[in-house]
C-alpha cells in the first residue's frame, strides 16, 4: 500500500500500462524510491538478475541497449532510461498525491537544481570510486574498465562535496527547505545500498547536519521497503 497524500485533482483519468524491469542495485533503489514517495501509480515489475549479467544478455538489450536497469516500459512500447527520466514521467502520469517535482515553476527549477547537484557532486563520482576499485573485476566481468589511480582525487572531490552540503543543510529538514523532494529521493536512493556496503566512510561523525539529514531520510516510512525488490504488480 502507498501513503497517503489526501485528495487532489486527478490529472490523468486513465492509468497508463506499465512495466518496470528492476533489480537488486541502486539505481533501481532510487526508482522503487519514488513509486513509494509518490503514490498513485500502477507498474507491473520484472527483476532482472544482474548477478548473472541477465541484464547484458540479448533478450534484455532489446529492452534497454545499454544493459542498464532500471527501464520503463509503455503499453505503446515506449522504453523509458534514467532514473531521472524515469521518475519525472511517473510523476507525471501518478493518479492523486503531490508532486516530488514540485507544484510550481520556482519550486520545480529548485528541485532539478539540488537534484542535479546531487548527481554531479556526489551521486555519480562516489559510482565511478567504487567502479574504479580493482575489485569489481569479476562483479562486472568485463563489462567496466576500472582506473584504480582515479580514486584518490576522486575520494577527495567527493568529500569536499559533503562538506558543502553540510553547510547548506544548516536549518534545513530536506535539500528544498521544508519540502520533500525527487532531489532527496535521489540523492538517498542512489548512496544508500553503497553507504550499506561500499563507501559507509560518507556517514562518518563530523559533518553533522548532514548526518542528521540522513537519519530523516533513514526514518521515513518507505525507505527500508525501497530496499527490497518490488512484487510482480505494484499498484494503488
Amino acid at each position: 500500500m502507498f501513503p497517503s497524500f489526501g485528495t487532489q485533482q486527478v490529472k490523468h483519468p486513465n492509468l497508463v500500462t506499465m512495466k518496470l524491469f528492476d533489480a537488486p542495485a541502486p539505481n533501481p533503489m532510487a526508482v522503487r524510491l519514488f513509486v513509494l514517495e509518490r503514490g498513485g501509480l500502477s507498474i507491473d515489475v520484472e527483476t532482472v538478475d544482474i548477478m548473472s549479467l541477465q541484464n547484458r544478455r540479448l533478450a534484455y538489450r532489446a529492452i534497454n541497449p545499454r544493459g542498464e536497469v532500471p527501464a520503463l516500459q509503455l503499453d505503446n512500447g515506449t522504453i523509458i532510461t534514467e532514473i531521472t527520466a524515469i521518475c519525472e514521467y511517473l510523476d507525471e502520469v501518478a493518479i492523486g498525491g503531490q508532486s516530488l517535482f514540485g507544484s510550481t515553476p520556482e519550486e520545480r527549477a529548485e528541485t532539478r537544481m539540488w537534484l542535479r547537484r546531487m548527481d554531479l557532486e556526489i551521486c555519480q563520482p562516489i559510482i565511478a570510486w567504487f567502479r574504479n576499485d580493482p575489485a569489481t573485476l569479476d562483479f562486472y566481468k568485463g563489462n567496466r574498465i576500472p582506473t584504480p589511480e582515479a580514486r584518490v582525487n576522486q575520494k577527495v572531490m567527493i568529500n569536499q562535496a559533503l562538506n558543502m552540503l553540510d553547510d547548506q543543510l544548516e536549518g534545513k529538514t530536506w535539500l528544498c527547505g521544508d519540502r520533500f523532494s525527487a532531489a532527496d529521493v535521489h540523492l538517498y536512493g542512489l548512496m544508500k545500498m553503497m553507504t550499506m556496503k561500499v563507501c559507509e566512510w560518507m556517514l562518518l561523525p563530523g559533518r553533522e547536519n548532514f548526518l542528521a539529514y540522513w537519519k530523516r531520510l533513514d526514518e521515513r516510512e518507505a525507505s527500508p521497503k525501497a530496499l527490497q525488490n518490488f512484487p510482480a504488480k505494484v499498484g494503488l
